[in-house]
């Protein structure tokens, strides 16, 4: 057999498996009502109870992100300490040997950019790559952006009917593909706050059945008496339409959606709900990398400082320059690039912060829209495209902080320090 033929063979192989992903995602799940939603995608964090007032406190699901990934930070230094009992133990395990191979290579970086300050610069630098690659990290697991809490869609969001699927748990009935749910309304919104707050509201399973057995009968006759009057199709759907909505406010009042009679059946209730995730990528919430850009930002002062002594300070008010204008008149010119390097430290805040943000956000929403347009298998190449993307932002955080605290504990004046130390010696011999 030769190369063209195993190639065909291999190639027909690859059209099969997107067959049976299709027929899974486009028939199989719409078919059981667990056809894959499209969340609500949002900038900011959400939190668990969206009643609260936005001036009071909320806890959101990005926050507790980052708890988690700070508990795990913790954990893995703690797990690394014991495993090599205080970095005294000489024939490493597996974990420690895993730990120090990290560990290797970010301090190897660290000596290449930073030189003789690595070992000041390394434990920041590492603790930001470990931190935001558990951040990065936790979107990927079963569950996260996926599991939360359901409640009414607000205002301006596409919302599902639910379904209980068991005990207290519920999950968004959604019974056709590429089904991208419909916009609310704030009236809509209040019925359903109305109908979840109210328990009697809710319709005892004997009323549903009968209720949705008079609809099948009574829609199977309108469709058959319309149908031998040679009415269009048009109007059948909306007569049709317009019958359950009335048979299904009887049971739920003011629905959002008029069902068909099997869906009442099931369970499904008409009204617009969505699901907020317990957890959600922190990465993905522009207050984690603006945050984590100004701890960065800080510490490079900082490192500046320590490597300079206040005189690091001249890099953006540059004293120097002015009091030798007598000398170099073009000294001006160094004292206005010092005060632009002010905005360059800012700049450093909005590009690290959002490149971190950019990425992150782009690949959940990728992953989102993977899952919705074929729902099984073909989203896991995806996960694993996103598994390198997320390390390596993780490491390009963690790079550009090194980098730029480097350069500020080296500063760029030596010139000026030799002016200086002249001048001194000058003045001191008269």
């Amino acid at each position: 057999m030769n190369a063209t033929s195993r190639g065909f063979i291999v190639f027909l192989i690859l059209i099969a498996f997107l067959v049976v992903c299709a027929v899974i995602t486009f028939v199989v799940m719409p078919g059981l009502n667990v056809g894959v939603a499209i969340p609500v995608i949002m900038v900011p964090g959400e939190p668990y109870d969206p009643t609260l007032p936005v001036e009071s406190f909320r806890w959101t699901n990005t926050l507790t992100a980052t708890a988690l990934a700070s508990i795990a930070t913790i954990v893995f230094a703690l797990l690394a300490w014991r495993s090599s009992k205080g970095w005294t133990k000489q024939v490493p395990g597996r974990f420690q040997a895993w730990v120090e191979l990290l560990g290797g290579f970010l301090y190897g970086q660290a000596k290449q950019m930073a030189g003789k300050n690595a070992r000041t610069l390394f434990p920041l630098v590492a603790s930001i790559f470990v931190f935001l690659l558990a951040v990065n990290w936790m979107k990927l697991m079963p569950g996260v952006e996926s599991v939360g809490v359901l409640h009414c869609a607000e205002e301006g969001f596409n919302g599902y009917p639910m379904v209980q699927i068991g005990g207290g748990a519920y999950q968004l009935y959604v019974d056709a593909p590429l089904n991208g749910g419909s916009g609310t309304t704030h009236e809509e919104y209040e019925n359903c706050e109305h109908y979840k707050h109210d328990a009697s509201l809710k319709p005892a399973q004997e009323q549903i059945d009968s209720v949705a057995a008079t609809l099948a009968e009574e829609e199977a006759h309108l469709v058959e008496t319309m149908t031998a009057e040679g009415t269009a199709q048009e109007e059948i759907d909306a007569a049709v339409a317009t019958l359950r909505l009335e048979m299904t406010e009887q049971l739920y009042a003011h629905a959002s959606y008029g069902l068909p009679a099997e869906d009442l059946k099931a369970g499904a209730v008409p009204y617009k709900f969505v699901v907020t995730p317990y957890v959600r990528g922190a990465s993905t919430d522009l207050n984690l990398t603006i945050g984590m850009a100004l701890i960065s930002v800080v510490a490079i002062q900082v490192f500046g400082v320590i490597g300079q002594g206040p005189n690091y300070f001249q890099k953006y008010i540059n004293l120097r320059a002015l009091g030798n204008m007598s000398k170099k008149p073009l000294g001006a010119i160094d004292f206005i690039v010092g005060l632009i390097e002010i905005i360059s430290e800012i700049g450093k805040i909005i590009s690290l912060a959002f490149r971190l943000f950019g990425n992150m956000f782009a690949g959940g929403i990728l992953l989102i829209v993977m899952a919705f347009l074929v729902a099984m298998i073909v989203p896991a190449l995806f996960i694993g495209l996103e598994l390198i993307v997320t390390t390596i932002q993780a490491y390009v955080f963690a790079v550009l902080t090194l980098v730029f605290s480097a350069q500020a504990m080296e500063g760029h004046g030596g010139d000026e320090h030799h002016d200086d130390a002249h001048e001194a010696a000058h003045e001191a011999a008269h």
